[in-house]
């Protein structure tokens, strides 16, 4: 046991690769026209095959019905599925109502987790010949599948669509969607809206995030920054780095104009903070060259690029995150990794701590998980990178250069 437990604790440690994402997820989108209605189907498999109290219905494509039976029978309980004293539902003002929290919640931390009270494609046929109130007769079939309760919960919810026009099932679900994504195997997009989550309020400085979870089939809400007792719970509807004007015109088809603190500026607050969010949402230009740059300062023993300019960029990022309170889920990593390696290769503990316990509160908010960052936080001095630029600086090991060339360049 003695020998184990040393072999463990001499485990190197590797500093997580980048997190690739295939565009801006978790993103809610309305419902589109174009599918074949013979091909859609309504069927509640929540209280049938998930043991849980929560049901779901499901508004499926035929040819999806195998692959979601398959996804279901694989997805498991998660404990603490509402954990109802983290928040609770009140007026929020003009927004209606909105989701508080009732403790301390910090980065990372579950708000809430909850199964859809409906999951429905995203392309759906539209009955022009129709009423207008009678053009969706798939979602009002989907919703007749409800429980009660959760029948009465989903109208309950929001409708910003005019209720004379737009049949009230298709106007709280454009209201109230949150993007799912695909359900295994199947090349359909769904989206889903829940009891509480649904609840949730814009903001385009988010303090919290959603998730979709398969193995558990829920959604997750987790805090992206520390929130005090009492405070409203935001996430974003749309891209968040978009520019002010782009922002209001994505937001007009939820009714409402928005007045977070982003889009509240003016003048020259408002110039400096679009400047930041434009240079956010391209911050991955250039990438491959920043990593090249990292590369170079650690093979050359000669200080040909200083040890105070090499992280300079990346440190500029962080901050333009930090002021506008918007970690950008496609980009804000990558600069998190090339820091802490550099705090590892200057022998920096405290440094490769710091920016290794942000990385793991960010990516608890975003994926459930820190990803392996938690053991760079306990042992940084074990990863690879460690020392590796001190040493060359004193004596250009050949060694240390070999192992840099045969390390993986996001590892």
């Amino acid at each position: 046991m003695a020998a184990l437990a040393a072999a463990n604790r001499d485990a190197a440690v590797h500093i997580p690769s980048l997190r690739v994402l295939g565009g801006i997820e978790g993103h809610p989108q309305q419902v589109s026209n174009s599918a074949d209605p013979g091909e859609l189907y309504a069927v509640d498999f929540g209280r049938a095959t998930l043991a849980t109290e929560q049901s779901s219905v499901f508004l499926v494509h035929r040819g999806d019905i195998p692959a979601l039976r398959s996804y279901l029978a694989s997805s498991t309980e998660k404990p603490n599925n509402h954990p109802k004293q983290t928040y609770c539902i009140s007026a929020a003002g003009a927004c209606g109502f909105g989701v508080f929290s009732t403790t301390t919640i910090t980065r990372g931390d579950l708000i809430l987790r909850e199964r859809p009270l409906l999951v429905y494609p995203q392309l759906l046929p539209y009955r022009s010949s129709k009423p207008p109130l009678e053009q969706y007769p798939e979602l009002h079939d989907a919703v007749s599948c409800m429980r009660s309760e959760d029948r009465e919960a989903f109208y309950q919810l929001a409708n910003c669509h005019d209720t004379a026009n737009v049949p009230s099932t298709k106007g709280i679900i454009d209201t109230n969607a949150l993007h799912l994504g695909t359900l295994g195997s199947s090349n359909h997009p769904y989206g889903a809206v829940c009891r509480d989550i649904s609840r949730i309020n814009h903001s385009c400085t988010p303090n919290a995030v959603y998730h979709f979870d398969p193995q558990s089939f829920t959604f997750e809400v987790r805090a992206l920054h520390l929130i005090p007792p009492n405070a409203q719970i935001f996430i974003s509807y749309i891209d968040p780095a978009l520019p002010r004007s782009a922002r209001q015109d994505a937001l007009a088809s939820y009714g409402f104009t928005c007045a977070c603190p982003a889009c509240a500026l003016t003048g020259p607050a408002l110039a400096q903070s679009e400047n930041r969010r434009s240079l956010i949402a391209r911050a991955d230009a250039d990438l491959d060259a920043r990593d090249a740059a990292l590369e170079r300062w650690l093979q050359r023993p000669s200080p040909s690029i200083p040890d105070e300019y090499v992280n300079r960029v990346d440190r500029m990022y962080m901050d333009l995150f930090e002021k506008e309170r918007l970690y950008y889920e496609p980009v804000w990593e990558g600069f998190a990794i090339r820091l802490c390696k550099v705090c590892c290769a200057l022998g920096d503990r405290e440094g490769a701590q710091r920016w290794a316990e942000l990385a793991v509160g960010l990516n608890r908010a975003y994926t459930g998980s820190d990803r392996g960052w938690a053991a760079v936080v306990e042992a940084p001095e074990r990863t690879r990178w460690w020392g590796l630029r001190t040493s060359r600086t004193k004596d250009a090991s050949p060694r240390l250069v070999m192992e840099a060339n045969a390390e993986p360049s996001a590892s």
